[in-house]
């Protein structure tokens, strides 16, 4: 601290001839007592590792955040070219039906039916288009983008169908015939193994841990809150009328109150480096109990799509193909046929709605341990 000042001017008679008037200039420095200084510079660089942690949080957040908004644009377009593919479909069943109620081969009820699931299948895609607005318009958001900037092509990756052993039939396998036994070759890690990365990388728990090494120093700077800091001046008093003086002064504070003040301040200190470590047992048992959700919700996606892919989806199309001949040769009604159909359609919906599940939760269970998941 700098001071600089007029000492003793005479008021009733402006000017330097009194004895005691005289120009002051004093620089004075505080002096912590040994060890408080370096106490508060290892708390303040904890701080930083705290906020450097919470910030790679904020990082995995967004790129969660923008996985998933990506797929849900990626499935919503797929799901749109099913329906396209399905009305393709609907349409030369209608064109059937009207040349056998044409021939007598079908009722009327029939041809009515047909157009009925042809406009129900508009009312999906316009729907779906919709969606594919709001999807977009969420990517855009996670990007900080206008809501309208386009996004070309949107698709699952090839590589999220070979994480999920279901890019081939013929790479499904069950470790065993159990019902809902899930397909063998998981492609993630072991779950202890994760969670062991995820102690040791998710900045949750190093952003926590920051804190409480924080929390040390300030308890430990606390304790030395009674201790003393110095205030060192040095005073030059320039005298016109005779010679000048140099002064030197050393302060000490009093710590009166010690028993009401500091102490109390190292009650507080230690109560909130307590709390501090019970916050992070509760995350590390929350990032226990999310990695096993997490990698649970992977291995039912799997299961779901390996199931899909190995059974539902190829007897589906057969059952459609098989109605279709048999209706054309009066064997089965019509009826049966939209239905059989219906179901070809329900199920390769749900079959890429499970692939980007499947491709969210390996998004989330990155953004949960905080590094690489797979094998």
């Amino acid at each position: 601290m700098l001071m600089a000042g007029v000492l003793d001017f005479p008021y009733g008679r402006p000017g330097y001839s009194d004895d005691f008037t005289m120009n002051m200039l004093r620089v004075t420095q505080t002096f912590p007592f040994p060890g408080k200084l370096s106490l508060a510079t290892r708390a303040a660089e904890e701080d930083e590792a705290a906020a450097r942690a919470t910030l790679a949080q904020q990082r995995l957040d967004v790129a969660r955040d923008v996985r998933d908004a990506y797929y849900e644009l990626a499935f919503v377009r797929r799901a749109r070219d099913i329906v396209q593919h399905n009305a393709e479909v609907l349409g030369s069943l209608a064109r059937i039906t009207e040349t056998q109620y044409t021939v007598g081969n079908s009722a009327q009820t029939d041809v009515l039916r047909a157009r009925v699931e042809v406009a129900r299948l508009g009312g999906e895609a316009a729907s779906l288009d919709a969606q594919e607005r709001t999807a977009l318009a969420h990517l855009n958001a996670v990007l900080d983008r206008p809501s309208t900037t386009p996004v070309g092509v949107a698709v699952i990756p090839n590589e999220i169908a070979r994480l999920a052993g279901v890019d081939s039939g013929s790479h499904v396998h069950f470790s065993s015939s159990a019902l809902g036994d899930a397909p063998s070759d998981s492609p993630l890690l072991p779950l202890d193994s994760l969670v062991t990365l995820a102690m040791t990388h998710s900045p949750v728990l190093r952003a926590r841990e920051a804190r409480i090494g924080a929390q040390e120093q300030r308890l430990a700077l606390a304790r030395r809150a009674h201790l003393p800091d110095f205030d060192i001046s040095l005073e030059y008093d320039q005298r016109p009328q005779f010679h000048d003086y140099v002064s030197f002064f050393i302060s000490v504070p009093l710590r009166l109150q010690k028993r009401r003040k500091q102490d109390q301040e190292v009650v507080g200190a230690a109560a909130e480096l307590s709390a501090l470590a019970a916050e992070r047992m509760a995350d590390v048992n929350s990032i226990r109990q999310e990695v096993a959700t997490r990698v649970s919700e992977v291995e039912r996606e799997r299961t779901i799509l390996a199931l899909s892919l190995k059974a539902v989806l190829p007897q589906a199309r057969a059952t459609f193909t098989s109605a279709t001949a048999s209706y054309q040769v009066g064997r089965v009604d019509f009826a049966s046929l939209v239905d059989a159909q219906a179901a070809v359609f329900n199920y390769e919906t749900a079959y890429w709605r499970s692939l980007t599940d499947f491709a969210k939760a390996i998004a989330e269970l990155q953004r949960t341990v905080g590094t690489e998941v797979l094998r």
